[in-house]
């Protein structure tokens, strides 16, 4: 079991749920963005990829080579500091690349402009909270996952009522995953997940109404 949990926890990890979200947004909703054309879908896949992706990622393997960091895993309160920093950063800076910009020769997504600016908020929800207490990364992923498909019910064409289930079911492995692999407390995965849901709430529900 520890091993389909350890392969879960890397298939899932953190960083790569804005990717996740991405995916998505642009699968469920053909009839937005068709008129961008399929080429455009890429470069939006591609810049959220490398700047939630690869750019934290090697600026982790940089830091575990430095000795800053013993796990990619970072399993304390005090290796997660830099990191986040470092996350936040890049996630802020892929939000902006989505927000309407007459300067950008890119075209702005409004849903991927909202979906990372609620990874920003619960981010930076669990940074403050690292302080006090660690929070679940993976299960905050999920439940961003979570949050984003209950909201995508409103702008796509399918039926998602099976998608949100099988969120829902993802969501649950992933989280058994984490208490498996005994990296969290079952405190923890309870609150990244309400963190996650609770920042796309707040962005797409509560800080668009005044953007």
């Amino acid at each position: 079991m520890k091993t389909i949990s350890r392969l879960i926890s890397y298939i899932f990890y953190p960083l790569l749920f804005p990717t996740y979200g991405t995916l998505l947004i642009l699968g469920l909703n053909p009839n937005m963005f068709g008129y961008f054309g399929e080429k455009i879908h890429v470069v939006w896949l591609i810049i959220v990829f490398a700047l939630t992706f690869i750019f934290p990622a090697v600026w982790m393997l940089m830091m575990k080579g430095l000795g800053m960091i013993d796990s990619l895993q970072m399993e304390t309160s005090k290796e997660r500091i830099v990191p986040f920093v470092a996350a936040i950063t890049f996630y802020l800076w892929t939000t902006w690349m989505f927000k309407a910009n007459v300067h950008m020769k890119i075209p702005a997504n409004q849903l991927i402009f909202y979906m990372m600016l609620g990874a920003c908020i619960s981010v930076s929800i669990a940074f403050f909270m690292n302080i006090f207490t660690m929070v679940s990364l993976h299960t905050l992923g999920a439940g961003s996952i979570l949050g984003l498909v209950l909201i995508l019910v409103r702008f796509s064409t399918f039926d998602l009522r099976l998608l949100f289930v099988a969120a829902i079911i993802l969501a649950g492995i992933i989280g058994t995953a984490r208490l498996i692999l005994k990296a969290h407390t079952e405190l923890e995965v309870i609150s990244g997940y309400f963190i996650g849901f609770a920042g796309q709430f707040l962005a797409f529900s509560v800080i668009s109404k005044f953007l």
